[in-house]
This record gives structure tokens, sequence and C-alpha cells, in this order.
């Protein structure tokens, strides 16, 4: 009977035993068991008018084939103006405006390889880096500086900065109306567009191969701007930004244009007409918005010493925001 009650006991500690050994792994699952993440960001909307807006440029496009593009198309806006003119004095006056065009658009290429550049230190200084194979192309339209980035030799984005004169004092708010009866109702954010720069807002859209933001910058620059990104070559920006050369000059607002290849020399007479413009970014203050840096350095000492100066009106500006041209 003695040992019977033995039996039993060890038995009921043994069943004791393993019933706690279960409990305690059914806590460790537990325990184990991973958390839900945090909610994912908000995906941006789609919209199909990005597309629209990039007309016939495509991600991907050479330099040469960009550059010829916008050659095509300074020749077919003046194209109508030279039929129209009313004498031999007045056509030859369009034809020397319409290769001074030229000549600006093939003169405002410039690759970031580490030499000096006037926009190291513009607002577009965070937009690209130098010793890996970007370069950049400006193109002046009515209301706006254009600047397309290119990297491996391919377009990857275009940068569209308005001119502050073109808002005449509107708020973000009312630009961002505008643009969403363009684009469609866009996520909002707000953050930091580069790492270690300072908090920004900004609304951004998406299509099936484009990324699109409309970023306020009037806190710093005084502009309002558009972003449209490959979002290819955005995913892979990290490993086809293996360098870190910095400008030999960038603590110098000093200016170098460089040409496309097989093109002309491009001026580098040193000038600092509009630094002050190049070092805030302000384009209203500039002394010609359609000017690059190096041609800006040409222009005179109109601005010299940062007093306002009114832009340029090229033939299509308008004065109130408007984006048929996009």
């Amino acid at each position: 009977m003695r040992r019977k009650s033995v039996v039993l006991i060890t038995l009921v500690a043994s069943m004791l035993c393993m019933l706690a050994v279960g409990v305690e792994a059914q806590r460790g699952r537990r325990r184990a068991r991973p958390q839900p993440a945090a909610a994912a960001q908000q995906a941006a909307p789609q919209s199909a008018a990005i597309a629209e807006s990039l007309g016939e440029l495509r991600w991907g496009m050479e330099p040469r084939a960009v550059h010829q593009y916008f050659q095509n198309k300074i020749r077919e806006d003046f194209r109508e103006r030279l039929s129209k003119a009313p004498g031999t004095i007045e056509e030859e006056r369009i034809r020397h405006e319409m290769e001074g065009r030229l000549r600006e658009l093939r003169e405002s290429y410039v690759r970031f390889d580490g030499d000096r550049t006037g926009w190291d230190l513009s607002f577009l200084r965070g937009e690209f880096t130098h010793g890996n194979r970007e370069s950049m192309l400006v193109y002046r339209d009515g209301n706006s500086q254009n600047f397309y980035f290119f990297i491996q030799g391919r377009l990857w984005k275009w940068y569209k900065a308005f001119d502050a004169t073109v808002f005449q004092g509107q708020p973000f708010a009312q630009f961002a109306e505008a643009v969403q009866g363009r684009f469609g109702r866009a996520v909002e954010r707000t953050g930091q567009l580069a790492e270690g720069g300072p908090e920004q807002h900004w609304l951004e859209w998406q299509d099936r191969t484009t990324r699109l933001r409309a970023i306020d910058q009037t806190r710093f620059y005084g502009f309002y701007c558009l972003v449209f990104e490959d979002k290819g070559t955005l995913e892979r920006i990290a490993s086809l930004r293996t360098n870190t050369i910095r400008s030999e000059n960038q603590g110098h607002a000093l200016v170098e244009s460089v040409t496309l290849p097989e093109g002309e020399e491009a001026t580098t007479d040193d000038g600092n007409a509009d630094i002050v413009d190049r070092i805030t970014g302000n384009i209203r203050r500039r002394p010609d918005p359609a000017q690059t840096p190096a041609q800006g350095a040409q222009s005179g000492s109109r601005g010299r010493q940062g007093t306002p100066t009114t832009p340029a009106r090229g033939s299509g500006q308008r004065d109130s925001l408007s984006l048929d041209d996009l």
C-alpha cells in the first residue's frame, strides 16, 4: 500500500512538472510572437497627369537627346515670330534672340565631377552629388526654371522651380489647391527631404514610373517647386552614389559652365554678380532668371549688392499661377 502511494505521488509530481513546462513554453511562444507593425506610410495616390507633364521626355534619356529636344523646342517657339517679322531688321533681331537662347541652353550643361560649380551653394545643392557621373541641363520656360538631372548618363530627375513673381504672395495652401487641380488629390507629408536637412512640407503623387512632389520652399528660398523623379533610380540611388567627392570650391560661389560633349567651350569668366541669389536660391532677385550661373556672372553688376530686381519676363510668362505648361 505504501509503495502504491509513493508511485502515485511520483506520477502526480511528474504530471505537474510537465504541465508547468507546457505553460512556460506557451508563455514563451506568446512573448516571441511578432507584434503588429506600425501603420505603413500612406501610399501616394496615382496621377495620370504626371505622364502628360513629362510629354516626350523619358527617364533614361541621354543628355544629348534631352539637349536636342529642347533645342528643337526653342526653334519651334521662334518659328512663328520669324514668319511674322515685318522686315529684315526685325527678323535679324529675332534670330539673334533665338541664338542667344540656344547658346544659354548649351552652356547650361554642367558635370558634377568635383570641380567648382556655382550650384554647390544654391538651392539645388542637395539634389546632386559629385564623383558619381551626375550632370544637369537647365531650360527656361515662361514662368519657371527647369533643371534636368542625369546620373550614369541617364535622365532621372526634373526639378521645376517657379518664379516667385508668379504667385504674388499666395500661400502654400493656394499653390497646393492649384497643383491638385492638375494632378488630383495628393498625400500631404512633412519631414526631411534629405538626411540631415531641415523639416519641410510637401504634397506627393506617383504613377507607374514616377514620383512627383510639390514642395514649399518659401521659408528658405522664396519659391515653390515640383520635383519629378524616376522611381527605378530612386530604388537604387544609394548604390549609384558610392563616391563622396566634395567640390574643391564648395566654400566659394565661383562659376564654371561645362558644355555638352562636342559643343562649344563655355565661358568661365569669374564673377559674382548674382552671388546672393545663388547662395540663397532666391529666384526673384536674379538679374535674369533665364541665366545660368556663368551667364549671370557676365551680365554686369546688377544685383551685386543684393538689391531686389524685377525678373526678366519670357514671352509667355503670366502674372498669376498657371500649370498649363507642365
